[in-house]
C-alpha cells in the first residue's frame, strides 16, 4: 500500500508525514527510500531523506504501488495536486486499498503566520522557497492558490482528514486515527519520540490559533473573510462529502 500524505505548506503537512511514518515503523513496516522529486539527491538538506513526489499522475502512483507490492506499507509526502479526471480512479485505489490518502490539516491565518516565519528563515539563509514572502498579503495569496487543491484531496472518499492541532497538541489522538485508518497497532511514546525529537520536522512556534493573538483586528476581519468558506467549513462534518459529489458531477 502506498500511503499518500497531503498537505498545504506549513499547515503541519511534515509532522503528519512523520506521525504516520513513526506509526508504520513501529507497526514493523520498514521504511526505505524510494525517491525524493524535490531535492534530486540532495543528501545535505535532511528532507532530502524523505519519500516525496511532486505532481501526482496516475503513472507515478502505478509505479510506486507496484515498487510497494501488497504486503508492505510505506508513506511517500506530497504538496503537489492531481488532475480532475483522476478523481474517480483515486477513490477506486483507496476502496481497495492499494492507496491510502492522508491530508493534513491547519487554520489557514495560522498557515500565513506560519509562512510569513518561513520567509524570515528564507531571507536569513539567502535561500529557501519562501523568501518571497514578505507581507500578510504574500502568505494569504498563497495560501489562497492551493486551498481548491487541498479541498480536492480532502474530499476523495476514505481520506483521513488530519487536524493539525490535534497532531501536534494531541498526538496519541492523531496515532490513534492513523493507527485505525492504516489497520495497524504501534508503539505511540516511539512514535512521538522519532516525530517529535528525531525528525526534522521544520516547526516554528508549535502554537495553537496564533491568528488569535498575533493578528490585528482589522487582519483578522480581513482574514475572516478571505478564508470564510474554508472557517465554515472546519465546522461541517459534511462538507467532503458534499464537495466530492460536486466535483464528481462537474466530471461527468
Amino acid at each position: 500500500m502506498l500511503v499518500l500524505c497531503y498537505g498545504i505548506q506549513k499547515s503541519g503537512s511534515t509532522l503528519a508525514f512523520e506521525l504516520v511514518r513513526g506509526v508504520l515503523e513501529s507497526a514493523g513496516f520498514e521504511q526505505p527510500f524510494l525517491r525524493n522529486e524535490r531535492f534530486k539527491g540532495d543528501v545535505s538538506i535532511p528532507a532530502a531523506a524523505r519519500n516525496y513526489v511532486e505532481g501526482v499522475t496516475q503513472e507515478k502512483i502505478v509505479e510506486l504501488t507496484d515498487i510497494i507490492g501488497p504486503d508492505r506499507k510505506i508513506a511517500v509526502k506530497t504538496h503537489g495536486g492531481f488532475r480532475a479526471k483522476m478523481f474517480p480512479w483515486l477513490e477506486e485505489m483507496q476502496a481497495r486499498a492499494a492507496l491510502q490518502i492522508i491530508v493534513s490539516w491547519r487554520d489557514p491565518r495560522d498557515i500565513c503566520l506560519s509562512l510569513l516565519d518561513a520567509g524570515v528563515a528564507a531571507r536569513d539563509i539567502d535561500a529557501g522557497a519562501f523568501s518571497q514572502l514578505k507581507t500578510l498579503d504574500d502568505a494569504v495569496a498563497y495560501v489562497e492558490g492551493r486551498l481548491a487543491r487541498y479541498r480536492k484531496w480532502a474530499s476523495l472518499r476514505g481520506t483521513l482528514r488530519l487536524d493539525y492541532d490535534i497532531a501536534a497538541f494531541a498526538p496519541d489522538r492523531a496515532i490513534a486515527a492513523i493507527e485505525k485508518t492504516l489497520n495497524v497497532a504501534s508503539d505511540h511514546e516511539r512514535v512521538k519520540r522519532h516525530a517529535f525529537e528525531d525528525a526534522d520536522t521544520r516547526k516554528n512556534k508549535a502554537l495553537p490559533d496564533r491568528y488569535r493573538t498575533e493578528l490585528s483586528a482589522g487582519q483578522k476581519t480581513k482574514l475572516a473573510d478571505t478564508f470564510r468558506r474554508f472557517i465554515m467549513d472546519s465546522s461541517d462534518a459534511g462538507w467532503p462529502e458534499k464537495h466530492r459529489l460536486k466535483l464528481l458531477a462537474r466530471e461527468r
